[in-house]
């Protein structure tokens, strides 16, 4: 993607006297205006962990330490790439399901980019095996570079669902200008400059790039990893609304999260075709719209707290038609297990 189609960030009041945009705020800062509401709702359901409803197809609806190959199972194969799961207790000599390399190794449960890498070979492979710790599993590369999350509601007794947010990912680059190093040219951008010291034992950020030749640092497209979400709110439509009732129909229990995904361009994605998820996040999913360097922070906040009424809404319906909660117990462990 061409960054030179958007709009220079707009620097708010906040940025003014010194405050980070709120992209880079650590995610419970983000989150806490809504407390109080999770708070309130919980009074009115009578229910500790009444958010656990709200998607019943998924462990615990998405809040916490859910398994992302249970999830991506729920998905028919056509919408997906084809993705292995490997216990970390088996001995690797022992694999007999491999897919080509280069492919993309993650840990079934986390997120926002933790443990998430390219594999090259089996040597790399081995070494991620016996280093991670942890279940996890390999996914083939999809070959599309237009990477989107789309944030999808539902409400469990309508046919048709809402596209409250669409974000599109535009990977950590820089633009060569003939003279600079990758690591000069990096440290003119703070959201690149923050990402050297990780880099810097990953890929040579001497090499001196041509006048305008772009360089790909980070092909995972995680705001941790320096990626900027750019809000494509403008590609909702009717049309689109139809295509991802469609896929959702298809996915038991799903009515409130994030489709991480891959598709060839917008004309396909339009029509419903080369649609391929990466990932589905359940309820303590972003809508990712709102990390846009030109989003405003009361802008997010709304946003927040209308997913978070309508995620309370499906599950007061599910609840009054035999959804269950986790118990609190149980959210708890997980928690203290550092899921």
């Amino acid at each position: 993607m061409n960054s030179l189609n958007y709009k220079p960030q707009r620097t708010g009041i906040l940025q003014r006297i010194g405050i980070k945009h709120h992209e880079y705020w650590p995610w419970w800062m983000l989150v806490a205006p809504i407390w109080p509401l999770w708070a309130w709702y919980m009074i009115r359901i009578g229910k500790l962990t009444w958010f656990t409803a709200v998607n019943p197809g998924m462990e615990d609806s998405g809040f916490l330490g859910e398994s992302k190959i249970k999830i991506l199972n729920s998905i028919p194969n056509e919408y997906k790439p084809i993705t292995v799961f490997i216990p970390h207790q088996i001995n690797f000599d022992e694999l007999n399901e491999l897919l080509p390399f280069p492919c993309i190794a993650k840990p079934d449960i986390g997120g926002r980019g933790r443990k998430i890498k390219i594999i090259h070979s089996i040597e790399e492979l081995e070494l991620y095996h016996h280093e991670i710790g942890e279940d996890y599993m390999i996914q083939e590369i999809i070959p599309f570079e237009l990477e989107l999350g789309i944030f999808y509601v539902r409400m469990p007794y309508e046919k048709r669902g809402e596209i409250v947010s669409i974000s599109e990912k535009e990977f950590l680059h820089v633009i060569g200008d003939g003279t600079s190093t990758v690591k000069e040219l990096m440290q003119k951008n703070y959201r690149a400059s923050l990402q050297i010291d990780r880099l810097e034992s990953i890929i040579d950020l001497n090499e001196i790039l041509p006048l305008h030749e772009k360089k790909l640092l980070e092909p995972i497209g995680n705001h941790c990893r320096g990626t900027i979400f750019r809000d494509r709110g403008n590609l909702i439509n009717d049309q689109l609304t139809k295509v991802m009732d469609e896929v959702c129909s298809k996915i038991d229990g799903f009515f409130y999260g994030r489709f991480d995904l891959r598709v060839k361009s917008i004309e396909d994605l339009m029509q419903g075709r080369h649609i391929q998820i990466m990932e589905l996040n359940g309820l303590t999913s972003d809508a990712a719209h709102i990390f846009d360097p030109n989003a405003r922070l009361r802008d997010a906040i709304k946003t927040q707290l209308i997913n978070c009424k309508k995620s309370y809404q499906i599950a007061k319906y599910n609840l009054k038609h035999g959804a269950k909660t986790t118990p609190i117990a149980e959210l708890y462990r997980k928690s203290k297990n550092g899921f």
